[in-house]
């Protein structure tokens, strides 16, 4: 008899408000008491506290939730004997005592951002090795160290993802609220943090000592911090329009992580000050920048410098020349008069060497290509024999939608080892034929094709990639399209997105896709199961479909999922964008009248029980692709055939 574990999700906003507050309800305290319950964040163990808190009162208003609110983090500090919120603490303090040493650290570094704010794993993985909460030992790497206590916070239920990569992998995740309020609070107590946000407005109350500044949009009233202070400061992140607290990172000498990416108001000013602060490991900042001084030069510890908000267009060599730089973000090209110093020693897209250069880049692990008409035609491709990588490249994304199919056909990824695994992330063209190193590459584990037009002769060449583990087919048009017994071994994960159903999806054949735990159909178009028959996939765990679909076709999928034997479950997914970027998913409510307002992209087998007793929302993350640098070769835009064009 199969055994079907369901999985608990946070209570939606009706039911969060009849749990806080039974019997009350008011326009009043609607109001009032929207943001305490965004703070709850659909925890039941939460929603009975603040409710017992409320019974206590004379008589619950929502000028008196807005106080709690305010002051939730004070109400979770230890206190002697039994309260309203004691055991909510116990819960919070068990988690928080789980952990020591650097895992400990990083966990209160999560009292930076904002409240619910999405949170990128790399980035907070970044600025953990820039801090120096990850040191290696013998055994470990820094990054190796840093991945395994991210793990830990998900692992423990900590924090929630709240979206995956395509190999299950955290992608983005999240402090709840009621936990953020917890770590705030022991992260200003013990002087980690100081910061001005809604409910901490003054800043320098608690700055003594503080290794981490973070102010939030409009919300500093008053810096009373001492220049001494300041100079201890080991980061400054700002969220938004912060007023003059872009003064401070001049005071701050040993700040090794600046973050100021979300303030508007940064212009080319403030760089001449940000470059002299040559402690600098983790650089990040948006605005009004146009261009960025040479005298960047000086940076020699930096790590990782964000350009994406930018405006800058030109890169000066110094940037790329320095000595510790792994993560450079940005679009971007270099100066002529670099490009003109024949010291430099750079290749241009008028250099016949660069194909060859690329060759010998024996670090490489992640390569970009984007080909643009012209340069097929006058660039460094004319009377080429193709692009050849060496076989140390694992990540590969191609985008070739105005280059020729000769040109897809050149394309050589060197094999290496029978254990190296190749991730192929994007292939977008217009696809007659699969290139013929896809089909060779034994070891691809992750793949993603775009085209107009996707057929069974794609599909053919496919099918003996037999460690593929996700496959994404992006096309306008399916012709012909079955999957056929014995077809995909190993994948696990399969996910087709189209414009429009204009005809059938493809066919299943029951003997195909044997251990495939996810299905996702993202077609707006999308008309009841079109034909899929799933019964037969019997580790399938989850089924997405986009949420635009009808009610009907929900229905459906919802009723398949019932009659399955793992009971799989049906998520809507909000928003499709072809290149992959998304929305996060919500669950279809499978014979449920409530409504839920939180769900994750994949679920625990533990679940949260009614109790709260463990703070346990979903699944624990996969092993991570490990990734060196960040390289990326782009070609040169036709208006300046002169430069080197960089997409990093």
């Amino acid at each position: 008899m199969a055994v079907v574990v369901y999985q608990m999700n946070t209570l939606g906003e009706d039911d969060s408000k009849k749990l806080a507050f039974p019997g009350f309800r008011s326009p009043e305290l609607e109001q009032g008491s929207a943001s305490l319950l965004g703070k709850c964040d659909g925890l039941p163990l939460a929603l009975v506290s603040v409710s017992d808190y409320l019974k206590s009162s004379s008589e619950p208003t929502g000028e008196l939730c807005a106080k709690l609110c305010r002051n939730l983090g004070s109400h979770l500090k230890e206190k002697p004997g039994h309260d309203n919120f004691s055991e909510l603490r116990k819960v919070l303090l068990d988690n928080y005592d789980s952990l020591s040493g650097y895992a400990l650290s990083c966990l209160l570094y999560l009292g930076i951002f904002p409240s619910n704010r999405p949170l990128k794993k790399k980035v907070v993985i970044r600025r953990w090795l820039a801090e120096g909460y990850a040191r290696s030992d013998s055994l470990r790497s820094e990054e190796d160290i840093a991945d395994e206590n991210f793990s830990k916070l998900i692992d423990r239920h900590i924090i929630p993802p709240i979206d995956t990569r395509n190999n299950s992998e955290v992608k983005t995740c999240k402090t709840h609220g009621i936990m953020h309020e917890f770590l705030l609070n022991k992260s200003l107590t013990q002087r980690f943090i100081a910061t001005s946000s809604h409910d901490h407005p003054r800043l320098g109350i608690n700055t003594t000592n503080a290794r981490h500044l973070s102010v939030h949009a409009g919300e500093l009233t008053e810096c009373v911090a001492s220049d001494e202070e300041l100079s201890r400061v080991r980061s400054l992140t700002i969220f938004g329009d912060a007023g003059d607290a872009i003064s401070y990172f001049r005071k701050c000498k040993l700040i090794r992580v600046l973050d100021l990416q979300e303030w508007n108001n940064l212009d080319d000013d403030h760089m001449k000050h940000i470059c002299k602060l040559w402690h600098l490991k983790y650089l990040s900042f948006g605005g009004n920048i146009s261009e960025l001084p040479r005298s960047i030069e000086g940076l020699h510890c930096l790590e990782t410098l964000d350009l994406r908000r930018t405006k800058i267009k030109f890169l000066p060599i110094e940037t790329i020349m320095l000595p510790h730089l792994a993560h450079l973000f940005g679009k971007f090209m270099l100066h002529k008069d670099d490009l003109k110093n024949v010291n430099k020693r750079f290749i241009t897209d008028e250099g016949k060497g660069f194909l060859q250069l690329v060759g010998h880049m024996k670090k490489l692990r992640k390569v970009k290509v984007a080909v643009i008409t012209s340069l097929i035609f006058h660039g460094p491709f004319r009377n080429s024999r193709g692009l050849r990588l060496t076989g140390i490249v694992t990540v590969l994304s191609l985008d070739c939608e105005e280059c020729s199919e000769n040109f897809l056909s050149s394309i050589d990824l060197e094999p290496c080892s029978e254990d190296s695994k190749y991730h192929l992330r994007k292939l977008h063209g217009k696809l007659l034929r699969l290139p013929p190193f896809v089909a060779s590459l034994s070891g691809l584990t992750e793949l993603c094709i775009s085209s107009a037009i996707l057929t069974q002769d794609h599909l053919s060449a496919l099918t003996k990639l037999n460690r593929l583990l996700y496959l994404k087919l992006i096309a306008d048009k399916l012709e012909n399209f079955d999957i056929k017994i014995g077809a995909f071994p190993s994948l696990r994960r399969l996910c087709f997105v189209m414009k429009s159903v204009t005809s059938a999806l493809p066919t299943i054949e029951q003997g195909a896709l044997l251990n495939l735990v996810s299905l996702q159909l993202l077609c707006q178009g999308l008309v009841g199961l079109s034909g899929i028959k799933i019964r037969h996939l019997k580790h399938l765990k989850e089924i997405t479909i986009d949420s635009a679909v009808t009610v009907q076709t929900r229905q459906d999928w919802e009723q398949a999922a019932k009659n399955h034997p793992n009971r799989p479950r049906v998520l809507l997914f909000g928003k499709v964008d072809p290149m992959g970027s998304k929305e996060p998913k919500k669950p279809c409510a499978i014979g449920e009248k409530r409504k839920l307002s939180v769900a994750q992209p994949t679920g625990s087998d533990d679940g949260l029980d009614s109790g709260l007793k463990r703070m346990r929302l979903s699944e624990p993350s996969s092993s991570r692709l490990q990734v060196i640098v960040h390289p990326v070769v782009v070609t040169a835009t036709e208006a300046a055939p002169q430069h080197l064009f960089a997409n990093l």
